[in-house]
């Protein structure tokens, strides 16, 4: 006989994929934003790296420590 209450595994893969898909859209739209920057606004491409570069490193760092290991 089936359980049909334990919906946890079907709602965490729902949700995990949502999350892929939100950070997909969020990096088309920063590549999308250079790609304007660039051709556009005329910036500078190693300007535009200079300020992805600044960008990703505190980025990065809030997303390795996100989950920090603390259980308070």
């Amino acid at each position: 006989m089936e359980n049909h209450n334990d919906h946890s595994s079907t709602f965490s893969a729902v949700k995990a994929q949502d999350s892929s898909l939100r950070w997909l859209g969020m990096c088309l739209g920063l590549i999308a934003l250079a790609v304007v920057a660039v051709t556009i606004f005329r910036i500078p491409v190693s300007t535009v790296f200079f300020g992805a570069v600044l960008l990703a490193c505190p980025l990065m760092h809030i997303w390795m420590m996100k989950d920090g290991g603390h259980k308070h």
